[in-house]
């Protein structure tokens, strides 16, 4: 029995004074909006959300919308108009057709293929609790797409999303560690992408000091990304981000864009189970532990300012090899911090204010007779012992009893 699948879903618009317009979400499409008679739009609002990959229910029965950006959508019943089920493409060109709804009539073919490369490129993630002893640290510097424009006189540059992401990794490093400190694998690419501004590119060229042809060789995205396959994914170490969400999202949209000209043998290596432990996540878990708070509170702590905390200090930071060395130490540090016994504080012990009370001082009249001799007064002594004068009188005149 083949499996259904929901192939399209439309989410009912908050306002009420636009009953006609609403967003529309299909399997394989970006987001779209339906129109008047059953006409449809790409939503260029939210185009940064890539393709429709997934459309399934949770365990709350909500509707829960997937995108090739690993970005996602959750819906209540009461937020969505309608939804149809499909086995297949042709099944869904069919219902879509049956409800009224026409699609547009360009599908760029370059997202289509992007959302079927997306599925490929390191499709089964294992998240690790505790860091392991041997691992790839992976840290990216990112550059902002531009469009630009020439228009005779004048250059014309606007920010731009390219197949479904608004920024692109323009350093790619990687430091490995096994059992010491000293790094077994050294990994510092940059990635020459022609939409960074001309800035960004002279900013790689400053870094690695490298002619302009030499450079543009090393940092040719295909070039960067087959040496990254052959010189760390192939090693099959867990990596160890300090933040995933954008690292790995952006380095999977990269691999994606250029998985057609990858050799077989790098998209057998691509397709693996790979293994990762966020280090930003395990500072979640290390400060949730003992203090009652749940661990979906997430703190989002940038790396420099937890590193500051337990005194290590990268005097280069936003440079993905320095990046990725702060990022082992501070690891390596909350790991010591998360196997040491928390101090769990008890109810506050309040100091009374009131003065203690003075000690007696037991003296012989022996000693008050001597010091009397040796020329203090009565009350000298008195003041030293913390007696009354005739005390002290009395010990002098009637040395044979004990004054306390």
């Amino acid at each position: 029995m083949v499996a259904m699948r929901i192939a399209f879903l439309v989410q009912r618009h908050a306002d009420k004074g636009h009953p006609r317009v609403h967003n529309m979400f299909v399997i394989g499409q970006p987001i779209l909006q339906t129109g008047e008679e059953g006409t449809l739009a790409y939503n260029k609002s939210m185009a940064g959300w890539g393709l429709v990959t997934t459309i399934t229910f949770d365990e709350h029965r909500r509707f829960v919308i997937g995108f090739s950006t690993d970005k996602n959508i959750v819906l209540n019943e009461k937020n969505v108009a309608t939804y149809e089920q499909a086995t297949t493409d042709d099944d869904l060109n069919q219902v879509l057709r049956h409800q009224g709804y026409q699609l547009p009539p360009v599908i760029p073919t370059a997202d289509k293929q992007l959302a079927q490369h997306l599925r490929q490129v390191l499709p089964t993630i294992q998240c690790l609790d505790s860091l392991p002893k041997a691992y790839v640290v992976v840290d990216c510097e990112f550059g902002i797409l531009f469009r630009t424009q020439n228009t005779g006189s004048q250059i014309i540059r606007e920010q731009a999303v390219t197949l479904g992401e608004k920024a692109g990794i323009f350093q790619l490093g990687a430091l490995g560690y096994a059992d010491d400190c000293t790094p077994m694998l050294n990994f510092n690419r940059y990635v020459d992408n022609p939409a960074f501004t001309p800035e960004m590119k002279l900013r790689g060229l400053r870094e690695t000091g490298l002619t302009l042809a030499a450079y543009e060789q090393q940092a040719a995205p295909l070039a960067v990304l087959q040496a990254f396959i052959a010189q760390i994914l192939c090693q099959h170490y867990p990596l160890v981000f300090w933040d995933r969400t954008n690292d790995l999202r952006l380095l999977r949209n990269l691999f994606a864009v250029h998985y057609d000209d990858l050799s077989t043998a790098e998209q057998r290596i691509l397709a693996e189970p790979l293994a990762i432990f966020d280090g930003s996540e395990y500072t979640n878990r290390v400060i949730t532990r003992s203090n009652h708070q749940r661990e979906s509170v997430h703190h989002y702590l940038p790396l420099n300012g937890v590193a500051g905390l337990l005194n290590v200090f990268n005097p280069n930071q936003h440079n993905a090899l320095w990046d990725a060395e702060t990022t082992h130490y501070v690891v390596q540090e909350l790991a010591k911090i998360h196997q040491m016994e928390p101090l769990i504080l008890g109810a506050p012990q309040v100091i009374s204010s009131q003065p203690k009370p003075r000690r007696t001082v037991s003296q012989s009249p022996a000693t008050f007779q001597e010091l009397r001799q040796a020329g203090q007064t009565y009350r000298e002594i008195a003041t030293r012992f913390g007696v009354s004068a005739s005390t002290v009188w009395r010990a002098v005149k009637h040395g044979g009893e004990r004054v306390n």
